[in-house]
């Protein structure tokens, strides 16, 4: 049982740490001026920027102790873990010093070579009503990292409201773990268990009103969990389908003119008297909502989340039902 005894470690050291890690880096970003505005909030406050990195550090310390108690060790949980370090790094530098957006999708697929090596013997994928369709050795080499700079990219873009992209990590990944100890995936469930602990600690302080935004390290991070799980563990399919609220949203604005600055070009989404939200003129999945009806932020958040929730189900059901 030493597996189980080192999962229940290594889950219980990461949620706490992030739990209290945020708590403490919240002020203290502050503090060193690593901070933002909390647009959608009519006194407008500052918050702590970057806070992703508590998830990235707890996530750090409890995968390495449950690494170090695997008998046997397992290469693919410490390449799963290793290209998540490496995307989290990528996302303070962006935080840090602001990484030009070109340079970003060539790190994160840099970032992808531990975990591509270590399933160079992959080659297919399930689909539903189409079976397992053969990439050979593209898996590895294209699939792979396209799968983690895509998701990864689509998580960073999906973002910008108290404890939406939190709350999308806990809901994707708490989705993906569970299909992942269903089918008996043990290296691909364990290391997302510690993601969802960690997002769930850290939506403690990020939830509405947030004290502490994940920044792109949280971000990037977030994404790049997903597709990681999904690979490590078979469930690509299971992934993609709980991308896609995210999926929509970046094909939305790409419609638009700069899609990567469309903040720059068209302002940022206002809150009116009564404290409903007021879109942008860019297309994006949040602005659709908003113009469907009135909404708050907290309302917005709401909304969005029960659209994850809705394709978390599908991608268990059909995953499960295998058609």
């Amino acid at each position: 049982m030493i597996d189980l005894i080192a999962l229940i470690i290594g889950v219980s050291i990461t949620g706490v740490v992030a739990y209290l890690l945020t708590g403490f880096l919240a002020p203290w970003l502050v503090s060193k001026g690593i901070y933002g505005v909390d647009i959608h909030k009519p006194d407008k406050p500052v918050r702590a920027e970057m806070g992703g990195v508590s998830v990235l550090i707890a996530l750090s310390l409890g995968a390495t102790i449950v690494f170090l108690l695997l008998d046997p060790l397992s290469t693919l949980f410490l390449a799963g873990l290793v290209t998540l370090i490496l995307v989290g790094s990528v996302g303070i530098l962006d935080d840090v010093v602001g990484l030009r957006q070109r340079y970003k999708p060539f790190m994160v697929a840099a970032s992808s070579i531990p975990l591509a090596v270590a399933l160079l013997s992959r080659s297919s994928i399930y689909f539903p009503l189409l079976g397992s369709v053969s990439f050979g050795i593209l898996y590895p080499l294209l699939v792979v990292p396209l799968a983690i700079t895509t998701s990864a990219n689509f998580s960073n873009m999906l973002a910008g409201f108290n404890g939406l992209e939190a709350g999308n990590a806990c809901i994707a990944l708490g989705t993906l773990t569970l299909l992942a100890f269903y089918f008996g995936q043990f290296e691909g469930a364990a290391l997302g268990l510690m993601l969802f602990v960690g997002y769930l600690g850290f939506l403690k302080f990020n939830w509405f009103p947030a004290k502490v935004f994940p920044g792109d390290t949280g971000t990037l991070l977030a994404g790049a969990g997903i597709a990681v799980i999904g690979l490590m563990s078979r469930l690509e399919f299971a992934a993609i389908v709980v991308s896609m609220p995210a999926a929509m949203d970046f094909t939305l604005k790409m419609f638009s003119k700069r899609p990567f600055a469309q903040r720059i070009e068209y302002g940022n989404s206002q809150v009116d008297s009564k404290g409903h939200l007021v879109p942008a003129t860019y297309p994006a999945l949040a602005h659709a909502f908003m113009r469907i009806t009135p909404t708050t932020e907290k309302g917005l958040v709401k909304s969005l989340l029960s659209m994850e929730l809705v394709y978390a189900l599908l991608a268990a059901a059909l995953t499960i039902i295998k058609l």
